[in-house]
């Protein structure tokens, strides 16, 4: 049984897509950890508490500043206005994540770093959920790379490295992870289809999450009408 996990980040959709994609991923992991290896589960592939992740140092007008940045530039796709690129390092989008979970409280611990155009997280994961009774009280600790980009209108998120509890997970396993696009199921959500057409890249960049929205297309000039000669 999976468990029940609320969406994380959606203070920038495009953001939240990209979270939503690597937590299935990781949920997956977990799945696999759990059950494809159910005998010495519990000591080689959990931990009794959770990873510990790097504080923030925002302070609360910086999270306010940036929760209106993200907003205006969500408000401007939405109503179809232009807008500058939206740049979001990762301190930013950890930001956003914790102000989430204080409002969902959910369980799941992400943390976001960028590195050269990849994207790495690190997931603590309670396994209780899970309806085994050897992982109650324990955590999957996971981290991974991932490659993010959007192509001709479609989000792609691709894991290039998966690791549970530090130890890299076997090679051929990977392979058919690597060939898959674990952006694929949060597509289905319509509004968040519609945002992405209008949107021309998303990409990391010197260590920043770049999305940069669609040139507007020019208005045509009014047409004048031709004076009627007097007669």
């Amino acid at each position: 049984m999976e468990p029940q996990q609320k969406k994380s980040g959606r203070g920038c959709l495009f953001w939240g897509g990209i979270i939503a994609a690597i937590l299935f991923l990781f949920v997956l992991l977990t799945v696999y950890a759990g059950f494809r290896y159910v005998k010495g589960v519990v000591a080689e592939y959990t931990d009794t508490k959770p990873v510990e992740v790097p504080a923030l140092h925002l302070s609360g007008a910086e999270i306010t500043n940036l929760q209106q940045r993200v907003h205006v530039f969500n408000q401007a796709i939405k109503d179809n206005r232009p807008v500058a690129p939206l740049f979001l390092s990762a301190d930013e989008i950890n930001a956003l994540i914790a102000n989430e979970a204080k409002s969902n409280r959910s369980p799941v611990c992400l943390y976001f770093s960028f590195n050269s155009n990849q994207v790495q997280a690190q997931l603590s994961l309670p396994t209780d959920g899970f309806g085994l009774r050897m992982l109650k009280g324990r955590y999957l600790n996971g981290s991974g790379d991932f490659a993010v980009s959007l192509h001709e209108g479609r989000l792609m998120v691709k894991v290039t490295s998966l690791s549970v509890k530090g130890r890299p997970l076997p090679e051929k396993f990977m392979q058919s992870m690597r060939m898959q696009n674990f952006a694929d199921g949060w597509t289905n959500d319509v509004d968040f289809n519609a945002a992405l057409a209008k949107l021309e890249e998303i990409k990391i960049e010197e260590g920043r999450l770049v999305v940069i929205p669609k040139p507007q297309e020019a208005q045509p000039e009014p047409k004048l009408e031709k004076p009627v000669p007097a007669k």
